[in-house]
């Protein structure tokens, strides 16, 4: 009888590539004279083969199952930290303090009162004075400074703060310098105010009054660097006449004081003088800016009434923290802008004696840094400094 390769059923031959070599170790040759000695080999070798399979199939089983656990715990540990770490909310998701560096009732105040309030309708959060007056702004200006650059904390910058305390003291050129400018509100002139019982009418008198009493008037302000203080600094200057400083913490204290006969004069804002005026406690003589004031026209300017080239505007805009992200400052400058084309708030405005400004942070940084240059001389010339 022929040899006749058989292929035992003990083989389990998956591999295509092991199968030639499989099929060779596995063959049993029948009938052959030593074919229950080749019957054992080719059983071993078969069973050798069927414990090599069994055994990288447990190999792989475990690396799959190994593998399945990694992948399990990436997944658990990628939503963990999309569940701890939540989408940043759009700002502004919480109210915004407003700092501001004048007392309650001044013009100031009532200004960004009207402002603050039609803004915090179109930005759809509550807007929170805080009035931090005292120190000639100081107080206020590194309230702002120090805080953190998100948004939730800005504030007021003016005349004083952004334009004269940088040349009066290095306190007040740090804070300028470490605060993000993002709006220029709008301006009002200074006018010039004496107490009922001073015996003069006009600004022509004041100035032959002071120079026959040298020394003798006391001009009251809302404080050391205020438009107020450095604006009576450039009078004196200008006509050659002596008075003294009486820095107030605030402008209607100063203007109280003034109506009550203890102080003779006032440069104060338009806006905060305006009701003592129209009630008779205050004598108006001239506004400080080089055009009249639509809510005074029959008062003339000091540079009308003989002082030429006198002017002195008290000018006022919204600043934060430096380093505020540029999309927080856009999305405050133009919602502010459009507050600033509100009717409402316009005529407000104007009512208070202001003028409106508005436009990017841009042209307010272009106009801050020559008020300064501005200020800065006319403290060199007229020897301002704070008492």
């Amino acid at each position: 009888m022929p040899l006749v390769p058989i292929p035992s059923t003990h083989c389990r031959i998956r591999g295509r590539a092991d199968r030639p070599a499989a099929l060779l170790r596995c063959i049993i040759f029948s009938d052959a004279p030593d074919s229950k000695t080749s019957a054992d080999l080719g059983h071993h070798a078969c069973a050798a083969q069927v414990e090599h399979t069994r055994r990288q199939k447990m190999v792989r089983l475990a690396q799959w199952k190994v593998a399945r656990r990694m992948a399990g715990a990436a997944i658990t540990t990628v939503l963990a930290l999309t569940v701890s770490q939540p989408a940043r909310a759009e700002y502004p998701d919480r109210p915004i303090k407003y700092v501001l560096s004048s007392g309650a009732g001044s013009g100031p105040d009532a200004l960004m009162r009207l402002i603050l309030e039609d803004v915090s309708k179109r930005i759809g959060t509550a807007i929170v004075i805080e009035n931090r007056s005292g120190g000639g702004g100081l107080i206020a200006m590194q309230t702002i400074a120090s805080a953190a650059p998100d948004g939730y904390t800005i504030g007021h910058g003016n005349t004083q703060t952004l334009g004269i305390n940088p040349s009066l003291s290095k306190a007040g050129l740090a804070a300028a310098n470490h605060v993000e400018l993002i709006v220029q509100t709008g301006y009002t002139p200074n006018l010039l105010s004496v107490s009922p019982s001073l015996p003069v009418k006009s600004v022509g008198e004041l100035i032959a009054y002071a120079k026959a009493n040298p020394g003798k008037l006391v001009f009251g302000s809302a404080g050391n660097g205020t438009s107020g203080h450095v604006g009576a600094e450039l009078f004196k200057y200008m006509t050659k006449t002596d008075m003294v400083h009486a820095p107030y913490k605030t402008a209607p204290a100063a203007v109280n004081d003034v109506m009550a006969g203890h102080v003779d004069l006032v440069f104060d804002n338009l806006a905060g003088s305006l009701a003592a005026v129209k009630g008779g406690k205050l004598k108006p003589l001239a506004v400080t800016s080089l055009k009249r004031s639509p809510l005074v026209p029959n008062l003339p300017t000091v540079a009308e009434a003989g002082v030429a080239g006198f002017e002195v505007i008290a000018w006022s805009g919204i600043i934060g923290p430096q380093g505020m992200p540029p999309a927080v400052v856009q999305k405050l400058n133009t919602t502010v802008n459009q507050s600033l084309k509100d009717p409402h708030v316009v005529k407000g405005m104007r009512d208070l004696g202001y003028e409106v400004v508005g436009g990017t942070p841009a042209e307010f940084s272009a106009w801050v840094a020559r008020e300064r240059a501005k200020w800065a001389n006319v403290i060199r010339t007229s020897g301002a400094a704070v008492d």
